[in-house]
């Protein structure tokens, strides 16, 4: 496929993820002045078992459909039904341990909260398909609208509740009316929608695939949902808010990363699935290009931390600085980690990545149930110690898959670590020559242009081969978006053989 097609989709998934990135942000930073740690360590626990259910419905099936190069459109409609009921079945679910979730959390506003805020698995059940689709034809611009819309709409209304006084229950209405209002948008502005019925023959086959990526994905993504719900559990809500706050603060600007990544590598790498010497360069330069990108940003935020968290959310909330610098340094690991899951998904072999994922998993229950109810640092240091574990074993399993080994998967990320570390030491240094009374809307700027022209300097030096390449994919992605026209959303049947 042509870079120009996938420059333009990368555009397109930056736009959607870099708005829904700012508006969350933005809500962030305003639900700080007005609710507690406990209220945001309450709503935490709600939503991370949410979003664990949602994995569910809108994951099952959106691999095989993208990845698959044969599929009609009874695959999708198989999809769409079978993702309908399901989230009708979960939502029941929830209902039905409501009481067994108020013990678990000793709250019982918690329990009815969950309840409320499950009502978003249907509506992201009725997209989750047209979803898988348009993104298999990399037609990420109603993507970005339809998520737009939601998030917009999602977040005018819980700040306007939040600040009459709602509070809590302000974010399990904003969560619903994101999740529906995005799916609204999408599903009227769709040109084709799917129908309620399945083949089996169809079902069977997506499931066949679908079951073994969700699962592998499910495990790395339960992984920091089942942390947030046990440090809340063992630690209290007020723990569970601090370190919310922590891991949102870096999340926010790493959702845009990620999913733009996935989104665009995902079907680009799959078409190469048969020609492996191209795949492996593709996969490099991928790797070396994310590298070059989100390690400055996100040890820039490290580097930084105390200064970002005073000037947003406030002095109260500087407890959560530290953990706001250890998140921001692993990004180091799982940029890397984030490629491997994508590479073994184009292959077609999720049974590869599920290793990774349950070792994840295991390891963190483990580790929080022996120590991580000692103290929220003793929490965190779980978190960091999972991570340091697991990239080894990612490695070994994309080398065992693939044949690429740990020498050539690190290869594209040398440069830009050695320039991203460079400017990390060079921002601490300065820190310590600032004045003492300089103001935090002085210092952080200060800090922000030093490190950001010592990263500039530092990869032009180690690696101006990738940084001509990232100006290169950049510029091909503006001339796109200005002058191609967009590909069609809903390929028929017969066009998505091709692909």
């Amino acid at each position: 496929m042509k870079d120009s097609k996938a420059a333009k989709s990368a555009l397109w998934s930056a736009v959607e993820n870099g708005g829904l990135a700012l508006v969350s942000f933005t809500s962030l930073v305003i639900y700080s002045r007005f609710l507690s740690a406990s209220d945001f360590g309450l709503f935490s626990i709600v939503l991370a078992v949410v979003e664990l259910l949602s994995v569910l419905v809108s994951m099952l099936f959106h691999d095989a459909l993208v990845q698959k190069q044969q599929l009609t459109r009874l695959h999708f409609d198989s999809a769409f039904s079978f993702s309908l009921t399901l989230s009708l079945v979960l939502v029941a679910g929830c209902v039905l341990v409501r009481p067994l979730f108020a013990q678990l959390v000793a709250n019982e506003t918690a329990s009815y909260a969950l309840c409320w805020a499950a009502l978003a698995l249907p509506c992201t059940a009725c997209t989750a398909s047209i979803v898988a689709q348009q993104r298999r034809e990399l037609a990420f611009r109603p993507l970005a609208l339809r998520s737009l819309v939601g998030r917009l709409s999602g977040a005018a209304v819980g700040i306007s509740l939040v600040s009459l006084g709602v509070g809590f229950w302000a974010l399990v209405a904003q969560h619903v009316l994101i999740a529906s209002m995005g799916s609204l948008a999408l599903w009227l502005s769709a040109s084709a929608r799917p129908r309620f019925r399945w083949g089996t023959a169809e079902l069977r086959q997506l499931l066949g695939f679908g079951a073994f990526a969700v699962a592998g994905l499910l495990s790395t993504f339960a992984v920091k949902r089942v942390f947030t719900i046990l440090v809340g559990v063992l630690l209290g809500s007020e723990a569970a808010g601090y370190l919310n706050l922590g891991l949102r603060a870096v999340d926010m600007l790493w959702a845009i990363a990620a999913t733009a990544v996935t989104q665009v590598a995902l079907p680009v790498l799959a078409r190469l699935q048969n020609d492996p010497q191209r795949l492996e360069r593709t996969y490099q330069s991928a790797l070396g290009l994310s590298c070059l990108l989100l390690y400055p940003c996100f040890l820039g935020i490290a580097a930084v931390a105390p200064e970002v968290v005073e000037l947003l959310f406030g002095r109260r909330w500087l407890s959560a600085a530290p953990y706001v610098t250890a998140l921001g340094v692993l990004i180091v690991l799982q940029v890397p980690r984030l490629l491997v899951t994508t590479l073994l998904m184009a292959l077609g072999r999720p049974r590869a990545a599920l290793v990774g994922g349950v070792f994840e998993l295991t390891l963190m229950l483990g580790l929080m149930l022996c120590v991580g109810s000692r103290s929220l640092t003793w929490a965190m240091g779980v978190w960091v110690l999972r991570e340091i574990l697991v990239a080894p074993v990612m490695a070994l399993v994309l080398h065992r898959a693939t044949g690429i080994g740990p020498r050539q998967q690190l290869r594209a990320t040398v440069g830009p670590l050695l320039a991203s570390a460079s400017m990390l030491a060079a921002v601490y240094a300065f820190r310590h020559v600032l004045p003492g009374g300089l103001s935090v809307g002085v210092r952080l700027p200060l800090l922000a242009a030093l490190g950001a022209g010592v990263f500039g300097a530092g990869a032009w030096l180690m690696d101006r081969a990738s940084v001509l390449r990232g100006l290169g994919f950049a510029a091909a992605a503006l001339r796109r978006a200005h002058s191609a026209p967009e590909p069609a959303a809903h390929p028929t049947p017969a066009a998505a053989s091709r692909i």
